[in-house]
This record gives structure tokens, sequence and C-alpha cells, in this order.
């Protein structure tokens, strides 16, 4: 059963007045049914400038946050009292009281004015605590409203089960942490009358204010999610972290400008155990397929019930698809690494002879099963001898650099040297390349710029790997949608990313 749309109110960074009200214009013309003013956040000048908000280009619901339940606002009673109080005179369209410290303020907010009564539970609250809380309804006219931090696997085994039925009382349920961006991807399978969302966000680089609660979904996902008849599929990424991927970014612009809709969301799993123990939920609750990263694509392979032909050349995958009561699995890694190599081998910057690979997880094997099917010789470089001898001898490849570095080679970084907290470059890279090599990074956008600053220290040169995930975004869309995105699409994808 699919609930109905719920309003969608978009938490405001805004630190002063001013910014509050090009915020909200912003949220406005996004799609936004309300913005959210967090009072907590504002200076006390700023406060005293709260009339200045009026008339607002969207209903505002104002929000007092208190340090005890995460916020940055007053927990003393009185102190909270005379800043809502004086809130609640503006023509604000709701004011959140928080259950344990204003409720007695409930009676004085004006007829116009919807109270939201909300909780925001500590780490570590059990069920019960949350069952206590769920027993605490709302006053007639009134939204309850409770917060938890939650894994994906907490949200599915003991959230979820909480939630009543759609329409049975006024509640809003919101999960922080891994579990967050879900939880909101299902608001309207789950009857919330309200969620809240970020501001728009932009490309990677130049995303803009970083939302107030980072597991929320920016407002223009969830319109085009939402203003659709029936349900629309889900999409998301699974790996930990997940949190600096670009794919939601370039599967929701493509989402839009094939006029197909839908949502993709970032999934921080905990473990292999929740990663597999969520699959058949996902697929139960509107997910159609998911992208997966570090460091679950073997276990992605194994879990599958069907496996394709790029999964198959692979024994890793990227990409899946669920069909039915069907796992496939797929692996769109090889095929943007085809692409490239051919696109490189094209240009001349490739003689197509030698690949050299860094590395021995997921990237690796798709990088060597693209050279092995292109016939070029592989040599594979690895820090775990055991790893890298079965990698070996399951590609053909061999083991350490080639003899000798000829003119046109290849050497592709598939590591995860680069991202933040990753480990420290553990191979000479500077004596495996020369001048006349040419260097393929997997990692986009690097953290740490060490693979880069290498290779060009020797006067290699060098390329980081946006085109390759835009390559394997566009390869995972045509799997789910049977057509990738027009080829202009995928390239002003491309020129984001230089």
């Amino acid at each position: 059963m699919i609930g109905r749309t719920p309003l969608v109110v978009v938490t405001l960074p805004s630190r002063s007045v001013e910014s509050a009200r090009r915020d909200a214009a912003t949220a406005a013309e996004a799609g936004a049914d309300g913005a959210e003013i967090r009072l907590d956040r504002l200076p006390s000048g700023e406060l005293a400038r709260l009339s200045e908000l009026f008339p607002p280009p969207i209903p505002l619901l104002a929000t007092l946050r208190s340090r005890i339940e995460g916020g940055d606002g007053p927990d003393d009673v009185a102190a909270r009292a005379r800043i809502l109080a004086a809130a609640a005179v503006l023509p604000f369209r709701w004011i959140d009281l928080e259950y344990d410290r204003d409720l007695e303020l409930l009676g004085q907010l004006p007829p116009a004015v919807g109270a939201v009564l909300s909780t925001h539970l500590p780490a570590g609250a059990g069920p019960a605590e949350l069952e206590r809380r769920l027993r605490q309804g709302p006053p007639a006219g009134a939204l309850r409203k409770i917060v938890l931090p939650a894994s994906v696997g907490t949200l599915i085994g003991r959230v979820l089960p909480a939630v009543p039925p759609p329409g049975e009382i006024p509640l809003l349920i919101a999960t922080t942490g891994p579990s967050g961006p879900l939880l909101r991807a299902w608001s309207k399978r789950l009857g919330m009358p309200l969620v809240f969302a970020s501001l728009p966000q932009g490309p990677p680089g130049r995303r803009g204010p970083l939302p107030v609660e980072p597991g929320q979904i920016p407002v223009d996902r969830l319109r085009w999610f939402f203003d659709n008849e029936g349900e629309a599929p889900i999409f998301g990424i699974a790996g930990h972290p997940v949190a600096h991927s670009a794919s939601p970014f370039l599967h929701s612009g493509w989402l839009r400008h094939e006029g197909r809709r839908g949502l993709y969301v970032p999934l921080d799993f905990a473990s292999d155990e929740e990663f597999v123990e969520a699959l058949p939920i996902l697929a139960a609750h509107g997910f159609k397929g998911l992208n997966v990263t570090h460091p679950f694509k073997e276990t992605a392979f194994a879990a599958a019930s069907r496996v394709a032909r790029g999964a198959e050349a692979c024994g890793v995958a990227n990409c899946l698809t669920f069909r039915g009561d069907e796992v496939e699995a797929e692996n769109t890694d090889l095929a943007a690494i085809l692409r490239r190599l051919e696109e490189l081998r094209t240009a001349g910057t490739w003689n197509g002879r030698t690949v050299t690979v860094l590395g021995a997880g997921g990237a690796a094997r798709a990088t060597l099963a693209a050279a092995r099917e292109l016939g070029a010789s592989r040599h594979l470089v690895a820090r775990r001898p055991e790893s890298t001898r079965t990698l070996a001898e399951t590609f053909g490849a061999g083991i350490g650099s080639p003899d000798k570095i000829s003119a046109g080679d290849l050497v592709v970084h598939a590591t995860d040297v680069g991202r933040a907290g990753a480990e420290e470059l553990q191979f000479p890279l500077a004596s495996l390349v020369d001048a006349s090599t040419h260097v393929v990074d997997w990692v986009y956008r690097p953290d740490d710029p060490v693979i880069r600053t290498t290779v060009e220290s020797v006067g290699a040169t060098y390329e980081d790997g946006w085109r390759l995930l835009v390559y394997q975004a566009a390869e995972s869309f045509a799997v789910w949608w049977d057509d990738p995105p027009a080829e202009d699409e995928v390239t002003a994808a491309i020129e984001v990313g230089r």
C-alpha cells in the first residue's frame, strides 16, 4: 500500500535571516511545501529579527532543538519558552515543540499554527524506549515526530515493524545515520505526513551548503519521485562508506532528463551480513536496482540468483537488479573500462599491448577482464601475495611490473588510495611509470592527490576515474531502464567532472 504524498519540508542551513530568506526561496523553486528554520542555529541578534522572514516565499516551520536532543538550543525550559513564545506570535505555519521540554506551550499556540511534538532519541535507545515514545500519541491536530539514530539493519529489523499502518495516527518517524536516506525514500509508502529534505545539491565539488542532517535527500529529487501516479522505482548505491559517491547526482540528473520517475539514494551498510539480509526487504519495498561499491562487490556476486556476462567475467558484481524473486548480478565496471581502453587505443594514448594493474579488488578484476578481452598482456601489482597469486591465475596475468616500460604502455590504479580514510600508497608507483606512460585512476575526485602527484612528478600523464564512473553509471542505467541515457547527457556528465 502506498500512502498519500507527504509534505516536503526543507531544513535550511541558514545562520542569518538574510540567508534564510534566500534559502527558503531556493527551496520553493525546487518544489518544497515548506521550510524549517532552525532557531537554535541563529545568533541571538538574528532571533530578534525573525519578523523580517515574513511574508515568506513558502510556509515556515520554527524549530528550537535543545542540546540534549542534538541541537544548539537551550535545554532550560524557561529559556526555551521565551524564544518559542516570541516565535508563536509570528505567522509560522508550524512550530516544533520538544515533547519533554515544551509540552506546556501547546495550549498557547494560535489556532492557525500547527504543532509538531518531537523527540530525538539518543544512540543506544532500545526497543522499549521506542515503544514508549510511540504510545505518547499527539493531541488532536498535532503531529508526533520521533527521530532516532539507526543502521540499515536496525531500521529494517526494529524500526519498520514499529511504524503504525498509514493513516492510523499523525506520526513522523525519521532516522539519522546510515538509514536516514532509506526511511525518507519510504516516507510515502509508509504514509508519513511530512518528510524533511535538504536544499538541492549540485555536482561534486560544487554541491553547495551541506545538509543540516546528512541523511536528508535533496528536495528536487524527492519532488520528482513523489509527483508520480502509482509507485516509482527506487535505486541506490550500496557500500561503506558511500557519502562521497557522485552516483546519486548522476542518476538523478538522468532520471529527470529522460523523463523517468524514480529516486536514487546512498545506502551505507555496516557489514556483509547486513547487506545480504537487506536485499529481499529492499526488493519488496520498491527497489529495482543497486549499484555496489567497496567492500561488497564479491558479496553482491555471491548473493545473486542470476549472473550476467560481465559479472561472470569479473567474478564480482557492481550492479544488482531485482527481477521478481530473483536478483541478477552484472558488472558495469567492465563495460566502463572496456569503453575507455578502446578510446585510449583509438586516440593513440595506449598502444593496446600492455596493461599494468595496481590492486586486487573489484576494479582490478574488471580491468584485468577488459584487458584479457582486448587481447592485451596483463601485469598485476598488489600488496597481499595470496590474493595477488589467485587473481593473476584467474586472469592470466604476470605478477609484478613488466621488465621494461614501453612507450604507450598503460597503468591502471585500482585501489582506494586517494580516498579520505584510505591507507597510504603501498606500491613503488614512481618506479612503475615513466614519461611515456599514461595512468588511469579508478578513484574520482580524490581527497588526496597522491597518485596524480606521483605520476606527474616523473612526467607521465594522468586521468582520474570520473569518466569511468560516468560510463559505468550509464551502463547501469541501461540495465535498469533497457535504454542508456542520451549520449549528449553522458558527455555533459563527463564535462561536469573536469
